[in-house]
């Protein structure tokens, strides 16, 4: 992380160390409001909360909104995402983000700088999901029989460098190229009760993909038993890997032209 990010999360952590400050932001979070709105519920001054205000505005937490007379303010969520993307990643390597989209999910996001034909690519091809998709360090990936259209069934295998083994398969639900990836899952030694069903989709812009990887499971206990075995710290580790293989490949490419 650079020094002028660093700077940024300086001040936002400075603005948010004051409790009268971060319950401004919860007022806030509710729609935007008024100085005098702002005011009520402290026994401050408008000169004091205004002083606040201008903390916050000054940290990018906040802005001033569009109508003149009655200056109200607003949330900013661009400063409040990055401070939490900051803290997120001492639970999560790298430039992965987790989150609990509800009480049965867990959603990863990961950004690559390739095209998303590359990324989807790696994701259907077994040749390519052989140099990433491996398990541990030096491990392979024995079995690769991937889906290529809903309807069809899929199963990898693991060996690990000690010679163990690790399988899993499911079926293909949905497969839109190179937008989206939809397919059950279940391990042939279970280790959470059930079967999962993975979404992965795939967005691009500005020469950046963004992967979307959401895993529904069947109850609320398997998904925290999942969660529990920090597999994120996991999933980094391949898409680390993944990310190597996709800016060697989106060389190649530029050469090519």
């Amino acid at each position: 992380m650079g020094d002028h990010a660093n700077g940024d999360l300086d001040t936002t952590f400075a603005a948010l160390a004051d409790p009268t400050r971060r319950a401004i932001l919860e007022r806030l979070a509710l729609g935007e409001a008024t100085v005098n709105q702002l005011a009520e519920p402290f026994a401050l001054t408008q000169p004091a909360i205004s002083k606040h205000l201008k903390v916050l505005e000054r940290a990018g937490l906040i802005e001033k909104g569009r109508d003149a007379q009655r200056r109200p303010r607003r949330l900013v969520a661009k400063s409040i995402d990055q401070a939490a993307a900051w803290l997120q990643g001492y639970r999560n390597p790298g430039t992965l983000q987790l989150t609990r989209p509800s009480d049965r999910e867990f959603q990863i996001k990961r950004i690559f700088a390739a095209s998303r034909e590359l990324v989807f690519a790696a994701f259907t091809e077994p040749k390519l999901l052989r140099r990433w998709f491996f398990g541990k360090p030096d491990g392979t990936l024995e079995v690769c029989d991937v889906a290529r259209k809903a309807g069809d069934s899929f199963r990898y295998m693991w060996r690990d460098p000690d010679g163990s083994e690790m399988g899993m398969g499911g079926v293909c639900l949905e497969i839109t190229r190179p937008e989206r990836i939809v397919a059950t899952e279940k391990w042939d030694r279970p280790w959470y009760p059930g079967e999962a069903t993975g979404t992965i989709t795939f967005t691009e812009g500005g020469g950046v993909t963004t992967l979307t990887q959401t895993l529904r499971y069947e109850s609320q206990i398997a998904r925290d038993m999942v969660l529990g075995t920090m597999i994120e710290h996991a999933m980094a580790l391949g898409y680390d890997r993944l990310a190597e293989l996709l800016k060697s490949q989106t060389s190649e490419r530029e050469k090519e032209k």
